[in-house]
């Protein structure tokens, strides 16, 4: 499956131990100022870092000193500048409220023991799970998803993931990695106060 570089930004698929899942918690944000990049379904959701309370996308990885992750982007809806309806989609671009789009609202799994599918940003082998990675390639594709993929696993443990497993074979170039946010990343496991 994973023979493609086509990363999708994170997918959310089960919840660490176990838990019973129903599809993730869902949690809007309104959002009222523009972000200056579009957010798209799978990118890291982060409040409060340019203005109170408001919800961007991440143009870098994140890590357990960073403030206010708060989880992954599912979706978003909003008033339609042209249409006047609310409309329900993958992604809301850049500078939104400028634009005229109003009633905004960022859908985001904000679950701090969620699970995520992520594309890597090359071939894997089995004993990376327990290492760590970032995230790049920042920025959202033509159906509205993210196109954010993980980095080259590490031992560093201030990055953004931690691996727990795979959802495709060792011998995929592109390798489909489960992954979670590592323990201090997320802003309900974090005490890092918010700049705004």
């Amino acid at each position: 499956m994973a023979n493609t570089a086509s990363p999708y930004g994170l997918k959310p698929v089960a919840l660490i131990g176990g838990q019973a899942f129903n599809g993730g918690t869902i949690r809007e944000i309104p959002m009222t100022v523009n972000s200056a990049t579009a957010i798209g379904a799978g990118d890291i959701v982060q409040i409060g870092s340019a203005s109170a309370g408001q919800p961007q996308a991440l143009g870098a990885t994140p890590t357990t000193s960073s403030a206010g992750v708060v989880g992954v982007c599912v979706g978003v809806s909003f008033i339609d500048p042209v249409l006047k309806q609310q409309q329900f989609a993958n992604s809301l671009p850049a500078n939104a409220v400028t634009n005229g789009y109003t009633n905004i609202m960022v859908r985001v799994n904000d679950d701090p023991d969620q699970l995520y599918q992520l594309q890597s940003v090359g071939a894997v082998a089995d004993i990376i799970v327990g290492k760590f990675c970032a995230v790049e390639n920042f920025g959202v594709g033509p159906y509205g998803n993210s196109t954010v993929r993980g980095s080259t696993p590490a031992n560093t443990t201030t990055l953004a993931l931690r691996i727990v497993g795979f959802a495709s074979p060792a011998a995929d170039s592109n390798r489909d990695l489960i992954v979670k946010f590592n323990h201090g990343v997320h802003m309900y496991y974090n005490a890092t106060v918010l700049a705004n």
